[in-house]
């Protein structure tokens, strides 16, 4: 018997809490009360984490000498982490490679030199220049 309090007392001498229904039913609901509300909030406010082995390896031909079951996938990288490689086996046993390589940084901008250009104050002589050429060639 369960009293409106939760506490226990038996029907009988001997009687144990586990052979009571009602205390079974009353433990159950009391159990599941405190297990549901907490599990929703922490789904809620907990982010999903991925975790994942990475093999260093010394360059990419030394990939091939880590065994690889099909149908898996595996990362790899670099000991200098130049590169990131991530190898997929294929259930035949041929494998396809993605490749994350670091890039070195972008060269400066070249600076502008104004000698390489023709001025307008040039044109002038350019357009004689090439009138007399055209002229010189036809003859």
């Amino acid at each position: 018997m369960v009293d409106n309090f939760g506490r226990w007392y038996p029907d009988y001498p001997g009687q144990q809490p586990y052979q009571d229904p009602m205390y079974a039913r009353a433990m159950g609901q009391q159990y599941n009360a405190q297990q549901t509300a907490p599990a929703q909030s922490q789904q809620a406010l907990t982010p999903p984490t991925i975790r994942a082995e990475i093999i260093q390896v010394d360059s990419p031909e030394a990939i091939d000498r880590f065994p690889q079951n099909p149908g898996s996938t595996q990362m790899y990288m670099t000991k200098d982490e130049g590169f990131i490689i991530i190898r997929s086996v294929l259930a035949n046993g041929e494998h396809t490679d993605v490749i994350y390589d670091k890039r070195p940084p972008a060269p400066p901008a070249p600076t502008i030199d104004p000698a390489d250009y023709v001025r307008k104050e040039d044109l002038p002589a350019l357009i004689a220049e090439a009138i007399q050429n055209m002229k010189g060639a036809a003859k």
